[in-house]
């Protein structure tokens, strides 16, 4: 076991957050979960305040000790340590499954050339045969995460389902919650409670359900924000960009050296590259994009506006 600890005793629980009077009275209206009815998305809330963002120094050096070959990562990006407060959202309690998106490619019958630019390579999806067939899943692998898909895949799904991708801020947050912690379970190493290259997973195995590993979940509830599949962001990478944030600036950036993803693969063997902290950046279209994913985000305002305006009741005459 490693345990990667700054100083636990400085770090100030949600419940310290400041909420106005707005943000206590939108909290109390919002649900703490929510089922998506588009895609079948379970949602949790994320409720407003501040989290740590980010290491620090010291934090690093240790995370470089977990591992053999740790001091080749570079790790810079994730300096400095901040805070952020962040307004309450919703994020997906699991990574979308091979049924979700194959539900989505039957919507949406996307060309050949739409499909290029969504997967490196169709794994265990299968296209439908006939004109008159769905897209279909490899028996057996229905609620496993996709994953082979570039950030324009994972983008269309989520417009196509009414969501969209998490910033990086609020991939962070769902992950780590408000105390710093630096695995999504706590600040010590334990290999069981997530799929990566080792632990319990078969050598002839990659993914797992997402489903899986409830003890490796996230202070929220949210499971495998490390392991299983890397998930995309829905911003621009920039290694700098941590500098700009700390200074209260949390607008995402415009541009970048790609895209975000987050999270850590079933095929990496690198304990440090599952921390809530870790972050790289990848090609938005790099058609050799191997076990990356998403969840789905969305606004909590957006929530509100749809299912209160369901409930109103209907002006007309009956």
């Amino acid at each position: 076991m490693t345990a990667i600890l700054d100083n636990p005793a400085e770090r100030k629980p949600d419940i310290a957050r400041n909420l106005t009077a707005a943000e206590q009275f939108a909290d109390s209206l919002l649900p703490n979960r929510y089922f998506w009815p588009q895609d079948g998305s379970l949602l949790q809330l994320i409720p407003a305040g501040e989290f740590i963002m980010g290491s620090t120094l010291p934090q690093i050096e240790l995370a470089r000790s977990m591992d053999r070959n740790g001091s080749l990562f570079a790790l810079g990006c994730e300096v400095p340590q901040f805070r952020a407060a962040v307004p309450d959202f919703y994020l997906g309690v699991y990574a979308v499954t091979n049924a979700q998106f194959a539900q989505f490619l039957a919507a949406a019958n996307p060309t050949p050339k739409q499909l290029d630019r969504y997967f490196a390579t169709l794994d265990h999806l299968l296209p439908p045969l006939h004109e008159d067939e769905a897209w279909r899943v490899d028996p057996g692998y229905e609620t496993h995460p996709i994953a082979h898909i570039s950030w324009y895949g994972a983008d269309a799904y989520c417009r196509w389902a009414g969501l969209r991708l998490p910033t990086e801020i609020e991939w962070e947050k769902g992950a780590r919650g408000a105390d710093g912690r630096i695995f999504p379970w706590g600040d010590t190493w334990d290999e069981t409670r997530l799929r990566w290259h080792g632990g319990s997973r078969g050598e002839s195995e990659t993914t797992a359900p997402v489903d899986a590993y409830p003890e490796g979940s996230s202070p929220y509830g949210l499971r495998q924000m490390a392991g299983n599949v890397e998930e995309w962001c829905a911003d621009p990478y920039r290694p700098k960009i941590y500098g700009r944030y700390a200074s209260g600036d949390l607008r995402i950036p415009a541009s970048g050296y790609g895209r975000v993803v987050r999270g850590g693969t079933c095929l990496r063997p690198n304990k440090l590259e599952f921390r809530c902290a870790m972050r790289r950046g990848n090609p938005a279209a790099y058609v050799n994009i191997l076990y990356t994913g998403l969840r789905c985000a969305l606004d909590a305002t957006e929530l509100m506006r749809r299912t209160t305006h369901k409930s109103e009741p209907s002006s007309q005459a009956h």
